[in-house]
């Protein structure tokens, strides 16, 4: 495959959607093709919601329709540009889904053998890591600002939790991931990935 596969992972309120937007402008001035795609889909958000609240659908459940849904992205959209030499910026991977799911190195390893039998590779993985406090505060600002809905990991204590969980993952990933202090500024984060991205490809 020509194409790039740049993936954004880390907890809410990081400021992920907003440097994949700034880089696909970056991109776009170098006359580069680029697609952000989201794991998982927003719609399917609304499944998972429904499964955890009113089918009370154990952590295999909620992992199945992970599978189902980047299945069809990988298939239908992520692959298809990499091909044509166009790059991908996705927003969450398999690897929040060893997070979110994951409560034991066992059930871990089952996710990622599952994911591992259609997920590409990514070029670059990129680990946003901030203060939980902090992304609180930003996802309380933008919920004010927006409306848009509080998550169900949105509380501190959650945020804590899987801040945790991500730091123990990340180490055991057998990817070349770059970890960024996502309490930067804007512009500082852009720059750095930037340079990273320079530098590997």
């Amino acid at each position: 495959m020509h194409g790039k596969l740049i993936v954004f992972e880390g907890i809410s309120g990081t400021g992920k959607e907003t440097q994949a937007k700034l880089l696909q402008e970056s991109l776009k001035e170098r006359k580069i093709v680029s697609h952000i795609v989201y794991h998982p889909a927003s719609e399917v958000k609304s499944f998972l919601s429904y499964y955890k609240k009113e089918r009370r659908g154990d952590w295999k459940t909620l992992v199945y329709l992970l599978l189902a849904d980047r299945y069809c992205w990988v298939n239908e959209k992520i692959k298809p540009a990499l091909l044509k030499g166009e790059w991908v910026i996705s927003l969450r991977s398999y690897i929040s889904a060893l997070v979110y799911q994951g409560e034991s190195v066992t059930d871990r390893a089952w996710i990622q053998r599952q994911f591992a039998e259609f997920e590409p590779v990514p070029s670059s993985l990129f680990y946003f890591d901030i203060d939980p406090k902090i992304a609180l505060t930003r996802i309380m600002t933008r919920h004010e600002k927006t409306g848009e809905p509080l998550g169900s990991y949105e509380t501190r204590k959650l945020l804590t939790k899987m801040r945790n969980r991500y730091l123990s993952v990340i180490q055991t990933v057998e990817l070349h991931s770059h970890t960024l202090d996502a309490a930067h500024s804007v512009k500082n984060l852009h720059k750095e990935i930037l340079t990273v991205i320079k530098a590997s490809h």
